[in-house]
This record gives structure tokens, sequence and C-alpha cells, in this order.
């Protein structure tokens, strides 16, 4: 990345900083049981330690955004065949993965206070009426995106904000995919992301500006 690459970046991330906390939305997408592992894994669980990990830190963070007045939204993908189009339900018949009424389905982390919980049939968090209508109630304008896994439904929310204008942020260690990938298709969109979207290493910059608007407002 050169210079002027990375000033654009920190102009985005500055931009987002700038809006009322309150059209802010942390968006945790699909940090469900089947794709971080059941409740209290330890970071032994074989393919989604990573994704456990991840999970519990973007979770802290949406408390953290929620003392500074931020929104957050919980994705969950429920796979429902009957609510699938033919050419989609090809490649997830034999799929087990988030089933309706599966304990797999259920968030892996607790939602916080006031923070809502949204449902999409599979990839697209853009897809999902429930998601569209609560950005609409709470005139959301920014969003930082946490959630897995990075090769499909990171990708997806990343792309719809940015094809609908929207300030958006997506912290890499907010996001993850699962262990087996992680020097390979991982990798290759976290190296996409740095490049081509407002990507800090750490959410721990959001907080912080937050916070210095915070004390220049008292």
């Amino acid at each position: 990345m050169d210079a002027v690459e990375q000033a654009d970046q920190i102009g985005r991330v500055e931009q987002l900083l700038d809006l009322d906390p309150g059209r802010v939305a942390v968006v945790l997408v699909d940090f469900q049981r089947d794709c971080c592992g059941p409740t209290g894994v330890d970071a032994g669980q074989a393919g989604t330690a990573g994704n456990a990990r991840t999970a519990l830190r973007a979770n802290a963070f949406a408390t953290e955004a929620v003392r500074v007045g931020a929104r957050v939204i919980y994705s969950q993908q429920v796979l429902d065949l009957d609510r699938l189009a033919w050419r989609q339900r090809r490649w997830e018949e034999g799929s087990r993965l988030c089933v309706a009424g599966s304990d797999g389905a259920e968030l892996f982390v607790p939602p916080v206070p006031g923070a809502r919980v949204v449902r999409k049939d599979r990839f697209d968090i853009w897809q999902s009426p429930e998601f569209l209508d609560v950005l609409a109630e709470w005139d959301v304008d920014g969003l930082v995106i946490g959630g897995v896994e990075l090769q499909c439904c990171v990708l997806h929310a990343v792309l719809g904000a940015e094809e609908r204008g929207f300030h958006y942020v997506v912290p890499q260690d907010l996001v993850s995919g699962i262990d087996r990938c992680e020097a390979t298709s991982n990798r290759a969109v976290r190296e996409y992301l740095r490049f081509a979207h407002p990507s800090p290493d750490s959410a721990d910059v959001l907080l912080a500006g937050w916070r210095r608007r915070m004390a220049v407002d008292r």
C-alpha cells in the first residue's frame, strides 16, 4: 500500500468516527455455535479456535461500543432449504451447518444489551429484510463489520456496504475464518481488505477515537 492509499484508508476511518455514534452499527456476522464451537470452547477446538477467539474479542468490542452510544446487530445464517432458490439448494442439500432449530444455529456469544439479532438465509446479509429494516429504523450511516467466514459472509457484508454507499470499517481483529484456511483463502481475503477497504489491524483505534470525541464534547 502506498502513501496515498494509506492516507485514504485513514481518512475513511476518520469519516466514520465523525458520525454520531448512534448512527453507527457494529455488525457481527454469523458468530454462531457451528462456526465457533460449543459455548465455552477452548483454544483446542478443532477447526474453529480462531473463530471462537474472534467472536469473544468482537463481543467485548461491541460492549465498549455500546457505552459510547453505538448500536449492535448480530446476524444468524439459518439453513432452511425451503427458503432458498433451487440453485442455492443444490449446494446446501447435504449441509448440516446452522440448520434451522439446531443448537448450532444459535449465537456463540450472548448479545449485548440493546442489540438486535437478524436472520439471513445464506451468505449475503444484505439480502436479509430484517437487517435492512433495522438499519432504516436506527438511521444507520456507518458500519463496523466483524464476523465469520472471511471468504464468504464477511466479504458479502463488506462489498454490500461499499456498493450502498455506507461509511464502513472492517477491523482485522474482528473477522476470522476456519483454521485450516488461515494460510490460504483467509490470508488472501485479509490482504484484499487491507488494500481495498478501510481495514485497520485493531478495532481499538475506533474505541480510542470515540473516547477522544466524548472527552472533547464534555
